[in-house]
């Protein structure tokens, strides 16, 4: 199997900028409509929808092919692309979304249990007749997607499960079935792991206790055995879903991590099993039928956030970053552009989308407004966002804080990038008329919503920029005898060190082609080029003076 780097449509390329519904969103058409609403106001190219199993297969064998192909007809005429988000044996680490006939069957269909023996409300990832029934649903979920949409190619990935794992208030399953499997030695496949990555976590614990070849769960990995065969029993079952809907129709596919706060206690504070990141190797080593694991995040920090970012971000391994669900917040329309330009995220979901309008309507919320901007920055870009991903040519401008200004180094051609947060070196804050109001309020305290944006390099002079609430300026490297220029130090000349052949406002085409709609010269360039939300692609061709 040859695995996805990014989302296709037709065998391109595609950057997927969207919503993600609330949970029961597609339980009717009239629910959907809100979330269609809310994705062209905040101009998404992207809805993640989900399809709950009880849904689809109400009684056994009785699947709604209709109820599907409803919601890609729905994601068509309003020119959307299409997640779909596979709700079955787990939604946020419970059984929620399976079938009646599921939940009934206690017999055919063992719970995981709690020492002691009470059932809790989870399926067990040990039992086959389990594993069995959710991956023939979802093979068909596959082959109705291939024949609908096949040549379409309005859905463009599939989640399978959701946040899966044990809420349980237990780290692993106590059922005669868990129990047995607690006792086998642990697999060699995953010893293996542990030896070629001798860095990773689960290999610092391998080691710490020995190293040992043969062992079981608790022999291997002492106290941290127990979640971890939970993780590996439930990157077993997602994987073996994984192999057997690619058989049928091979699309982008992937899984989602529940991340972790509270005290540490698995079962507890996260679903144990989850791919949290101290779990996450282990579904490296097992899910080879994923095209990644993919963090939901609504880490309200900078550091952990960016933490949280670099971890699932393993482009080297296989598996690139995505982010299927985060917070819809002020926060986060800036954050995203970390996730964008410094971590190389091939997609941004934000979750609830239909929370982002006012009583369900055609009004934005304050936070709707600027993760609006957001997306509007990222859409002028997605025609050639993917062919800057995971290169140096890319990068984030994101104020995470007070500070005043921001500094991008060794650029191609010699260049710097100063970022200005607080207007101009020279105080002098011109801009167009049409942005009047704006210089106003981009001298200010900076109230709620974040200054933030990309810098891409086409080659040694030219540049593209989406931002919003900054000015750039170009600056030359510094001498290496440490001689510094007049024109350099002096802040009234600083924002002309740099000349201009030419700024523009512009867009994208389909094709990738920059379109110049704006000439920009004199009070609208001399002052540090200025970047709002509205003003679409900067194109910024300097000129090299020999």
């Amino acid at each position: 199997m040859k695995k996805r780097t990014c989302f296709t449509v037709k065998g391109k390329p595609f950057y997927s900028i969207g919503i993600q519904a609330h949970n029961s969103s597609s339980s009717t058409r009239e629910h959907l409509k809100y979330i269609w609403n809310a994705a062209k106001m905040l101009e998404a190219n992207t809805a993640a929808v989900p399809v709950p199993w009880e849904k689809f297969e109400p009684q056994e064998g009785v699947f709604q092919d209709g109820f599907v192909r409803e919601i890609i007809c729905q994601a068509r005429a309003q020119d959307l692309r299409l997640v779909l988000l596979w709700f079955g044996t787990w939604k946020n680490g419970t059984m929620e979304y399976t079938p009646a006939w599921v939940k009934r069957d206690w017999e055919r269909f063992p719970r995981a249990e709690l020492k002691g023996g009470k059932k809790t409300h989870n399926l067990s990832p040990h039992s086959p007749s389990n594993l069995e029934a959710d991956q023939k649903a979802f093979c068909r979920l596959m082959e109705v997607l291939r024949d609908f949409d096949g040549e379409e190619n309005t859905v463009i990935a599939v989640q399978i499960e959701n946040e899966a794992g044990l809420l349980s208030a237990t780290g692993r399953d106590f059922s005669p079935l868990g129990e047995a499997a607690y006792k086998q030695d642990v697999p060699g496949e995953l010893l293996a792991y542990c030896q070629r990555h001798e860095d990773c976590m689960l290999a610092e614990t391998w080691k710490s206790r020995g190293g040992k070849s043969t062992g079981n769960w608790r022999e291997v990995f002492g106290g941290k055995g127990a979640e971890w065969l939970t993780t590996w029993a439930v990157a077993s079952y997602i994987d073996r879903i994984a192999q057997a809907g690619r058989e049928i129709y091979d699309i982008f596919l992937y899984t989602n991590a529940w991340i972790s706060q509270g005290r540490g206690i698995p079962g507890v504070d996260w679903p144990a099993g989850t791919s949290l990141p101290e779990n996450l190797d282990i579904y490296y080593a097992v899910c080879r039928h994923l095209d990644t694991i993919a963090p939901d995040i609504y880490l309200p920090e900078v550091t952990e956030y960016r933490k949280a970012l670099e971890t699932y971000a393993r482009p080297e391994q296989g598996f690139p970053l995505y982010v299927p669900e985060s917070a819809r917040t002020w926060f986060n329309s800036g954050e995203m552009f970390e996730g964008v330009g410094e971590f190389g995220a091939i997609g941004y979901h934000v979750f609830g989308g239909e929370s982002l309008l006012v009583d369900s309507q055609d009004a934005l919320t304050e936070e709707g407004e600027s993760m609006m901007h957001s997306f509007h920055m990222l859409r002028s870009l997605e025609a050639v966002l993917p062919r800057y991903m995971g290169t140096d040519r890319l990068h984030a401008i994101h104020r995470r804080g007070e500070e005043l200004s921001a500094l991008i180094c060794g650029l191609e051609g010699g260049w710097r990038a100063y970022i200005s947060f607080q207007g101009t070196i020279d105080q002098y804050y011109r801009m167009d008329f049409a942005h009047k109001e704006a210089c106003l309020e981009e001298i200010a305290k900076n109230p709620g919503e974040p200054c933030r944006g990309l810098l891409l390099q086409e080659s040694r002079q030219v540049f593209y920029v989406v931002g919003h609430k900054f000015r750039i300026f170009f600056l030359r490297e510094l001498e290496a005898d440490g001689y510094v220029d007049a024109m350099t130090a002096a802040s009234a000349t600083c924002p002309t060190n740099a000349e201009y052949l030419s700024v523009t406002e512009g867009h994208f085409e389909a094709d990738g082609t920059y379109t110049a709609d704006v000439c920009r010269t004199g009070d609208e360039a001399r002052h540090g080029v200025y970047a709002q939300w509205d003003s679409n692609v900067l194109r910024i061709e300097l000129l090299e003076i020999e």
